[in-house]
């Protein structure tokens, strides 16, 4: 069987396809073992593949950390301060995601993309934030990332 007949492009279907709570994209600085890492996502599955000890799972625990996991939660490290890569000051993890359609998450503030970050530094965790994408910058508590990870069916497993 040829791959279009067993995934075919059928504009009824289109419609249908998932518009928001989608990780489109991940980007993050100093964290573990990726000095700068930019990973575009597509919409449906992934796979993340790679040698052992190429940073594989550190991938996972920063999308783990971006939601706001504790260090402890991720059975990596016991602080955030320990996921900062060695020599470096900070770490930074931004998660982008997909805000559009019937299922939009406050449209109204967010726009068509939610963009969820975290920046670690020795001396303090560092908030969660979450800007639209015009870069107007939110405090997002840890109940804002509650309401929206699994409105969004947002669940990262290691």
């Amino acid at each position: 069987m040829e791959p279009s007949s067993l995934f075919p492009d059928d504009p009824s279907r289109r419609s249908k396809r998932p518009q928001a709570g989608i990780i489109s994209r991940i980007h993050h600085e100093n964290f573990m073992c990726h000095s700068n890492l930019d990973i575009d996502f597509g919409d449906f599955v992934n796979f993340i593949t790679g040698q052992n000890g190429s940073g594989k799972s550190a991938i996972l625990t920063a999308l783990c950390v971006a939601f706001g996991c504790r260090a402890r939660g991720t059975q990596r490290a016991n602080t955030l301060k320990d996921f900062i890569k060695t020599s470096c000051s900070s770490a930074l993890v931004q998660v982008e995601i997909k805000n559009q359609g019937e299922d939009a998450f406050k449209h109204e503030l967010y726009g068509d993309v939610i963009i969820v970050e975290r920046k670690v530094t020795e001396s303090a965790s560092g908030g969660i934030t979450s800007r639209n994408n015009q870069d107007f910058m939110m405090l997002c508590l840890g109940a804002q990332v509650g309401k929206l990870a699994p409105r969004k069916r947002i669940f990262v497993s290691l």
